[in-house]
């Protein structure tokens, strides 16, 4: 198992197989049906932050505070690529579309950047306010990225614009998490401010 602190954990839609990641910079994968260690993958230099698996499960993309966003053949167990951008900052969150066939990720920067994972490029840069974003997450229709971080507040971002869509205001502390209902009409935030708080997407 790890040798450090257990910062994230992803689930595969069919319970089959988990994925964990730690600030021992390796990330392993679970199966859930002997309940043992079925791999462990290296690749980052420094604290994996976030694990996302797709909803196949063949695919999950981490975040690391070296800069990165890697995606891994979970079939196969190896790094399919490493995303990089070193303005950036350290990686806090990571998410997968349903199909695979897009990321976004949250950085110290403030900047959210959404990945093409066919290409293995970056699409767009999506500029939020000016304080770092902690959490990401993508609705299942692949539509909508939901972010929250240090402003106190959620931004919801249409991802076939690319633009901003909305601001959710309400926290009165950093937003530390972020989940989206599968049917993308319902929003959840957990922040500093010791509140979960609940928010109509539509």
């Amino acid at each position: 198992g790890h040798i450090w602190d257990v910062t994230s954990v992803a689930i595969s839609r069919d319970g089959k197989t988990a994925v964990s990641a730690s600030w021992d910079n390796t990330l392993i994968v679970w199966d859930l049906e002997k309940m043992n260690e079925k791999a462990c993958l290296q690749g980052h230099e420094s604290w994996v932050n976030s694990v996302a698996i797709s909803e196949d499960g063949r695919t999950a993309v981490s975040a690391s505070n070296d800069s990165s966003v890697i995606v891994w053949d979970l079939e196969e167990m190896k790094e399919k690529a490493c995303l990089y951008d070193v303005e950036c900052g350290c990686v806090l969150s990571v998410a997968i579309s349903e199909d695979g066939k897009t990321a976004v990720s949250a950085c110290t920067d403030e900047i959210l950047r959404v990945w093409d994972l066919e290409e293995m490029k970056e699409k767009a840069y999506l500029q939020g306010d000016e304080w770092e974003t902690r959490s990401v997450v993508i609705s299942r229709d692949g539509k909508t990225a939901v972010s929250g971080g240090a402003n106190k507040k959620l931004i919801v971002w249409d991802l076939e614009e690319m633009k901003e869509k909305a601001y959710l205001q309400g926290h009165e502390s950093c937003v530390n998490s972020v989940a989206i209902s599968e049917d993308g009409k319902t929003a959840v935030s957990g922040s500093g401010d010791k509140t979960v708080r609940v928010w109509d997407l539509e």
